[in-house]
Order: structure tokens, then sequence, then C-alpha cells
């Protein structure tokens, strides 16, 4: 009679875990009943065990099939991780290539924004999202936020800008976020000179550091081209700094 009781709750504790483990849902989700199962089967093998009712390995095999399920899962993943760390081992020298091009999860760097300015304009792009922000930072409007002013009052800045560079600023973040003023605003396509840009803007336009390697500074431009580029509602000034910067960084670099 203990036997058939012993092997009623096994049994019962068996096919408890093979629902909770072969199932859709998340282990993670049951894990003290798992734990529990898994307490009673392994308490009732082992007493079957040393009753000498059930060889030892039959009792280990039975203990594993719930869980072959999750023991697979760990080693197709373990598999994949060491596979990935070797082709990156691989790739890691030619340029272009670093860990976001094989994972495209991978976190934007610290420096999540580039920058630019001038005496009159504040400019700033977000990575992630590709929108732009600026801020005003002389005359009637100084303080202001460019997504804060109306049609009409954008048009009042760009009419009292003087230099071009503010002018072209000013221009792309209506292309991008105001196009139905770009009739008025008539932007000019005229490339920037990479000659006269510093360092220091170069590296805040990419949005990465000064000391950034060879392989960062292309895979900066990539990401952000992938966003600004004229084809995809972006500027064509935007996308001329872009590529000076590019070359006034990896000039820099040797």
């Amino acid at each position: 009679m203990m036997y058939v009781a012993l092997g009623v709750v096994g049994f019962g504790a068996f096919l408890l875990l093979c629902k909770l483990l072969w199932s859709g849902q998340r282990p993670s989700k049951n894990t003290r009943i798992i734990l529990i199962a898994s307490l009673v089967l392994v308490g009732v093998l082992g007493v079957l065990v040393m009753l000498s009712r059930m060889p030892w390995f039959v009792a280990a095999v039975t203990m594993l099939v719930p869980f072959l399920r999750v023991i697979g899962s760990l080693i197709r993943t373990t598999v994949s991780i060491v596979l990935l760390r070797h082709i990156q081992t691989l790739f890691r020298n030619i340029p272009g290539f670093g860990p976001s091009t094989f994972n495209p999860h991978t976190a934007p760097p610290h420096n999540a924004d580039s920058k630019t300015q001038t005496t009159e304009l504040s400019m700033k792009l977000n990575h992630q999202t590709g929108t732009m922000t600026g801020t005003v930072l002389v005359g009637k409007f100084e303080g202001c936020d460019l997504e804060s002013l109306s049609d009409e009052d954008l048009l009042k800045v760009y009419q009292t800008l003087r230099e071009e560079e503010s002018k072209r600023l000013l221009e792309a973040y209506v292309a991008r976020h105001r196009p139905h003023l770009n009739e008025t605003t008539n932007e000019t396509n005229e490339p920037p000179d990479g000659d006269d840009m510093s360092l220091k803007r170069a590296a805040d336009i990419l949005g990465i550091d000064i000391t950034a390697t060879k392989d960062e500074i292309v895979s900066a431009h990539r990401r952000l081209m992938d966003k600004l580029h004229p084809d995809k509602g972006g500027s064509s000034y935007l996308a001329a700094e872009l590529n000076a910067a590019k070359k006034v960084m990896l000039d820099a670099t040797g």
C-alpha cells in the first residue's frame, strides 16, 4: 500500500512538473510550485531507490525528463553567446564593425545627443528618436525653445538671423519638423566647409568623444545618416555637416 501511495504522489509531481516546464508559460511565474514538486519527486524517487524498488539510473532519467526543455534552452543560449563572441573577435579589427553591428539592441553611447551651436542658435539632435531641438540665444526670442514657438514666430526668428550657419541650422529644423514652412525659409543646400570645423565641434555633431576611435567615428556617422539623410526626411545641410564632422575626426586620428 505504501508503494502505491508513493507511486501516486511521485507520478502526480512528475506530471505537474511536465505541465509547468513544457508549457508556453515562463517557469519564473511558478517558481515556488516547481520547487515543491521537484522536492516531492526527488523524495519519492529517493525512497524507491533506497528500497530497491527502482534502479538509480531510471530514477535519474525520470527526474531529468521534466527539465529537458529548460536544459535545451540553456544550451542553445550558451552556444549562441559563445558563437557571437567568437564572431565579434574575428571582426573586431575590421573598420566599421563594432558591438552594435552584431547587437541592434545595444544601448547608445552615454553621449546620446549631437550638439552644434552658433552665436544665435543652439541645436541638439537625439540619436535614438532623430528629434531636433533648439534654443534661440539672441534677440526678442532669446531663451525660447524652437518647438515652443508658433510658425509665425519661427519665421520672425529666421528673418532676424545674421549668420548663414544659423540660417542653415534653422532651415534643417524646419525641414524635419515643420516642412510646410520650407518654401518660406527657402532652404539652401550649400555644404559646410570641413576645414573650418573644430575637432570639438565635429565630436559634438557626431555625439562622440574627441578621443573616439575610427570604428566609433564611422559607426556614429552611419547611425546618424540613417536618420538624417534627405531621402529619409532629413536635411541636406545636416547630412553635409555629418560628412564634414566625420572627415575632421578621421583626419585627426591619422
